[in-house]
């Protein structure tokens, strides 16, 4: 590692998201590979470019069957610019373990783990428990994706930056997931009958994870009481045969969020992820003087989004304050340098 060097990255969760982020640091400028980390029997132990499909190069990425072995890869050589790029899971209770063993290691880390974006939200103690470690260690703990992470908090907030007060902000975001991975289309329920689709949402296995933790950012950035924050989930019902769903399958779910402050909504997160929308896009909606109207025209693309704020994450919390931070406290603007 040299001055020009902003990181080096340990890549933890080779799914599909994992992957791509892979793809997207390896002959990054400034960025440094450590390797990799899956436990999948089909990918431990070949070499990261022969998962990618990208050849050439004097250096190997062995993908390493577990990340304490990665870690213990360069620990003779730690830096408090390493940073794990963690992509394995949604849940906070499942995925803090492997937080903590990063942290042990050493290692900042930057997570698409949904709950993590806001974790005090759901689970304080751990939260508490994640701060102090990581305050123990010197590094920084950071959950991020495209929502949570951007459409839905940050950037609404960035628009309500614009002024002067505030009555109150919705954000809608409409995604048609026949153009999304299959894992996105599985969690909204495509293809189930509704019994099903409850009993996946009863079950906590369908359902869009961070909604309300998004909510509640905004809420933060605007110095509003959290006096109440409700969700609510329901099918989107094809009225006819949709992109190879029959007629009265479930498309997808329709997910909101609100946060009541002095009795009113003060803040509303409208979210519609179903096969065949008619139109996706992604609208803030600002009641204030001035009021705010913004649209993207077809919305964020939510994978390659996901990596975006991922990646470009890195530098941001390296330089951060150890401990556990959120989107709405680290000033996550800027890009990493692209690739020559």
């Amino acid at each position: 590692m040299d001055d020009k060097t902003i990181a080096r990255v340990a890549l933890v969760g080779l799914g599909p998201i994992g992957v791509e982020v892979a793809r997207a640091v390896i002959g990054r400028p400034g960025i440094e590979v450590l390797g990799a980390a899956d436990p999948a029997p089909e990918k431990a132990g070949q070499d990261l470019r022969s998962l990618l499909q990208t050849g050439g190069g004097d250096v190997g990425y062995p993908i390493a069957p577990s990340a304490r072995e990665l870690y213990a890869r360069s620990a003779a050589t730690r830096s408090p610019r390493d940073v794990v790029l963690l992509c394995t899971g949604s849940r906070l209770e499942s995925v803090a373990p492997q937080i903590e063993e990063a942290i042990d290691a050493g290692m900042h880390v930057v997570s698409t783990c949904e709950e993590l974006s806001f974790p005090e939200l759901r689970h304080a103690a751990i939260t508490r428990a994640l701060d102090d470690r990581a305050k123990a260690h010197g590094v920084a703990v950071l959950g991020t994706g495209v929502n949570p992470g951007l459409v839905m908090d940050r950037l609404a907030l960035a628009a309500a930056g614009a002024c002067v007060t505030v009555e109150k902000i919705k954000v809608t975001r409409v995604v048609d997931a026949a153009k999304r991975r299959g894992p996105l289309r599985a969690k909204v329920g495509a293809g189930l009958s509704r019994e099903e689709f409850e009993r996946g949402v009863a079950d906590r296995k369908l359902g869009h994870v961070g909604l309300s933790e998004s909510a509640a950012m905004i809420a933060v950035g605007l110095g509003l009481p959290i006096e109440e924050i409700s969700e609510t989930i329901e099918p989107v019902l094809a009225i006819r045969e949709t992109g190879g769903v029959p007629e009265g399958r479930v498309l997808g779910l329709h997910q909101i969020a609100r946060v009541r402050a002095a009795e009113e909504v003060k803040v509303e997160l409208d979210l519609t992820m179903a096969v065949g929308v008619p139109e996706a896009f992604d609208r803030i909606e600002i009641q204030g003087d001035p009021p705010v109207n913004l649209t993207v025209t077809g919305g964020f693309h939510g994978d390659r989004a996901t990596v975006g704020c991922v990646v470009n994450a890195i530098p941001f919390v390296v330089a951060s304050p150890p401990g556990v931070q959120t989107v709405v406290t680290s000033p996550l603007f800027g890009l990493l340098p692209q690739k020559s």
